[in-house]
Order: C-alpha cells, then sequence, then structure tokens
C-alpha cells in the first residue's frame, strides 16, 4: 500500500510539475538511425527534470527551479536530432568514450602492443575519434519515470581501440535533486577506458548571457601541465595562488578576459592577470581514490541556483572557451595511457569500469 502511495504521489507531482516547465518537444527527435529507433526520453522526480535522446546519449535538456521557482533548461542543446547526426567536435551535451578528452598523436602502446586511433583534433585524438558513444544508437535497456538505461557495443577496432568493449549507461534523477550519470563497461580484451558527459552549463538558462559573473569552486590542489594542444606535459603542477586556484568560490570574470567588444581576429596583448579562457584537467581531491565525492560547485547569483559536482574519477576538465556556458567534465586524466606516473585507465578481462558523476541542484 506504501508503494501504491509513493507511485501516485510522483505521478500527481510529475504531473504538476510538468505544467511549470517548457520542456522541449520530443517529435523533432523521433526517427530511425542505422535501423534503430530514436527518441527523447524525460526522466524526473518531480522537481529537477532531464530530457534526453539515445542517439549519443545526448542530454538535450536539464531543468531545475531558480530561487524563484522558476525553470529554465540549463544546458546547451539543438532543436533537432539531425544537427546532433552531422556535428563533428560540437560537444554539447553527449556521452563521450570510449576515450574522453586527447590522446596524443592518437596513439598508444598497451601490453606491448601499439595501437594507432582515428585523428581528429589536427594530430591528435579527441574524444574518442569518429565513432565514438557520441555517434551511436544506444539500445533502451530501461525506461521509467526517474531512469532512463541505455547499452551499446563498441567492437574490437573501432577508431583503432582494442577490444570489444560492452557499456551500460544510466540516467537518473535522484531524491535530494541530482542527475545521475552512472557508466559500467566491461572488455574481452585488454582497452583503455574514460568516458564522461560533455554538458555546458549556464545557471541563468542556456542562452541567457554569460557564466563570467558565476563563482565556480574546484576541489584541487594540482592540476596537469598542458601544451597549446591541451597534450599532457607529464608534469603535475601546483594551483596554489595561481589563476587555477579554485579551492574557494572565485567568480570566472575575475581571471578569465572579457572578450566584449572584441572583432573576431582582432589583436590585443593578454593580461597578466587573466587567461583568456580554461581548458585545464584538474586533480580533483577524493578522501580516497574512486569515493564518490563532492568536487566542484557552480553558482550563479542572479538565479540563485546552485550546482554540486559528485564524481569517483580523478580528473575534472573545465571548459570555459565557449563564454556563455561551462563545462565541469569528470574523467581520468588526458592522455593517460601514455602517461604510467597517472592514474591508470586500462582496462582487463574480467573488471568493471565504474564512472559516476551527479549534478545536484539547489539554490541560495
Amino acid at each position: 500500500m506504501k508503494k501504491l502511495s509513493t507511485i501516485i504521489l510522483l505521478f500527481w507531482a510529475t504531473a504538476s510539475f510538468a505544467q511549470n516547465i517548457p520542456f522541449i518537444s520530443a517529435a523533432p527527435y523521433d526517427t530511425v538511425i542505422n535501423a534503430k529507433k530514436v527518441s527523447l526520453y524525460t526522466i524526473t522526480n518531480g522537481r529537477v527534470a532531464a530530457q534526453v535522446t539515445n542517439y549519443g546519449g545526448f542530454i538535450v535538456s536539464l531543468f531545475a527551479p531558480d530561487r524563484d521557482d522558476n525553470y529554465a533548461n540549463l544546458v546547451t542543446s539543438y532543436p533537432t536530432i539531425s544537427q546532433y547526426t552531422r556535428y563533428n567536435i560540437g560537444m554539447v551535451g553527449p556521452a563521450v568514450g570510449r576515450y574522453a578528452n586527447r590522446i596524443a598523436n592518437g596513439c598508444f602502446t598497451l601490453n606491448g602492443n601499439t595501437y594507432q586511433l582515428t585523428l581528429n583534433n589536427g594530430k591528435h585524438t579527441l574524444h574518442s575519434g569518429n565513432n565514438g558513444f557520441d555517434h551511436t544508437v544506444w539500445d533502451v535497456v530501461k525506461s521509467s519515470a526517474d531512469e532512463l538505461v541505455l547499452k551499446c557495443v563498441s567492437p574490437d577496432g573501432t577508431d583503432g581501440f582494442p577490444g570489444t568493449l560492452t557499456t551500460t549507461l544510466t540516467y537518473s534523477i535522484t531524491a535530494d535533486n541530482g542527475l545521475r550519470v552512472e557508466y559500467n563497461a566491461t572488455t574481452d580484451a585488454p582497452t583503455v577506458v574514460s568516458t564522461t558527459t560533455h554538458s555546458y552549463f549556464n545557471l541563468n538558462g542556456a542562452g541567457n548571457g554569460d557564466v563570467m559573473n558565476h563563482r565556480l569552486m574546484v576541489k584541487a590542489k594540482t592540476m596537469t601541465e598542458t601544451d597549446r594542444e591541451g597534450i599532457p606535459s607529464g608534469k603535475i603542477l601546483k594551483v596554489k595562488g595561481t589563476l587555477y586556484d579554485f579551492n574557494k568560490a572565485t567568480r570566472i570574470g575575475d581571471r578569465q578576459m572579457d572578450m566584449k567588444g572584441f572583432r573576431f581576429g582582432q589583436k590585443f596583448e593578454m593580461p597578466k592577470d587573466k587567461v583568456f579562457a580554461y581548458d585545464n584537467n584538474f586533480c580533483v581531491s577524493h578522501k580516497k581514490a574512486g569515493s564518490l565525492d563532492k568536487v566542484a560547485t557552480l553558482y550563479a547569483p542572479e538565479s540563485g541556483r546552485m550546482m554540486e559536482v559528485w564524481n569517483n574519477h580523478p580528473g575534472l576538465q573545465i571548459y570555459t572557451g565557449a563564454r556563455r556556458a561551462i563545462a565541469l567534465e569528470s574523467q581520468m586524466y588526458p592522455d593517460s595511457p601514455n602517461h604510467p606516473e597517472f592514474p591508470s585507465a586500462t582496462l582487463n578481462p574480467g573488471e568493471t569500469y565504474n564512472h559516476v558523476c551527479i549534478y545536484k541542484f539547489t539554490t541560495k
């Protein structure tokens, strides 16, 4: 009887909640790709909601209330499924794998074998090449009011990666108003795995100004050093006292150069107390390796929305190059397969890769 009452209450709350949300229509996402049905799925707990398509695992919308209980889509998205299928590294909310971020020269050695990957970022591989999770039609294992479970099989040799990788991806809305993203993967041969979710957030609503006034906190004492192409040198740098120290909540615009009024191609001199943009992997702090901890917060004083980021992975890529939104990508370190000094991204047969990232919403 208690379970039935809970179901009735959730149905009532969801129906009432839905009236206040500008949900995206599912019609432009209903299609067939590679002989598989593609749709847009809505999950909610009656307070927070997300819409996800099984093509690429894209998060098309994410709704959470502001301090006045108004709703807006907080993630950048495209209006039709055809735009998602046409993009090339136009990351607007996909599931990313089997290796997120960069692999130098698209090449790595594992157990004495060298693997050449598809080059899609100059001379490097970014976000797995051309046939990653973001260009996959995932099978729908389960779809309920508050959970969507997807599955895909990436054959051995896809974009050069070894091993057949079987991955389950679960999106769920938690009781405490979080969007939980969980990957579980197994392989039939040694391989490398690092997944992420590549959503761009604006806590005032996507398209509503930039994020320069957002306050960012990242629980990290160090970061990986990279060159101009985003490739790690192998060095771990301390952030204390630098423009990369976000251990205390800091207004992004106090550190990042304001480009308002600048024309494309216009020459300018970089101030010494500013960065052009952030595109860096922070080595986030955990109670112990693999524990699920809060590693970052993002706050928009205009709307009052606060987003906590919880993860069980050692890295968090912060990207603000878009300026109108910010990406906070939970991950292994970039190019880990070529850096034995980094946390290992190797997955062997008989093991299960697990990655959890939660984006939890409150207001103040």
